[in-house]
């Protein structure tokens, strides 16, 4: 596959919106969104590094606020956050049910700050890529499930690229009881949508290399 060329593109000037993800794990979720960060100058994508290990979702929110926002007591946040860039919280469910409903009513008083949680894991979502309907059975452990499901597993070097149909399968078996999301289903097709935009021409041109 040749993807040199693609990944030998500039980096997003500031001028480009940012998108600052906030998520409880540092490795699987970041090489997924690096994919696009990495395809095309017109997004700009920031992993943000838990570095306190406070990664439950009120741990998350606290460190957005440490790094994004000026204080009194906070006059030197790391980045610059302006009105047009979005704050991401990327959150599973398995661990932290009760407390993610904190983290959104929290959340909800910040302007472009947004929780996209998947129920049990991150995986559920990369598991859309592939498959238009839920498991029929209840899966335990959804790593293992999608290391069956796909073969070699999930590569975060191509199968990113296939975006366009995780949404409409994550989209399509979206369903939520009290407010939050059912198992098997996942919130993450409303950030992809806003990823998918920006990067369009520059997935075409991927999959054409392939």
């Amino acid at each position: 596959m040749k993807r040199n060329k693609l990944y030998s593109r500039r980096e997003p000037t500031r001028d480009v919106k940012i998108y600052y993800i906030f998520c409880e794990g540092d490795k699987r979720e970041a090489t997924y969104f690096h994919f696009f960060q990495r395809l095309a100058s017109s997004i700009n994508i920031q992993i943000i590094k838990i570095d306190d290990g406070k990664n439950h979702p009120m741990g998350l929110f606290n460190n957005a606020c440490t790094k994004l926002l000026q204080s009194p007591e906070n006059l030197d946040p790391k980045f610059e956050l302006t009105e047009e860039d979005e704050v991401w919280f990327i959150t599973d469910t398995d661990k932290w049910e009760g407390h993610i409903e904190l983290l959104r009513s929290t959340v909800s008083e910040k302007n472009n700050w947004f929780v996209a949680q998947s129920n049990p894991s991150f995986e559920v979502w990369l598991y859309y890529h592939f498959e238009k309907e839920k498991p029929s059975e209840r899966i335990s452990n959804w790593k293992n499930h999608l290391n069956i499901k796909i073969k070699g597993g999930f590569d975060n070097r191509k199968h990113p690229a296939q975006i366009e149909v995780a949404i409409l399968n994550a989209e399509t078996n979206f369903t939520t009881t009290n407010g939050q999301p059912d198992p098997a289903t996942t919130e993450m097709f409303i950030l992809a949508k806003k990823i998918l935009l920006l990067v369009k021409d520059e997935l075409e041109n991927f999959r054409g290399k392939e």
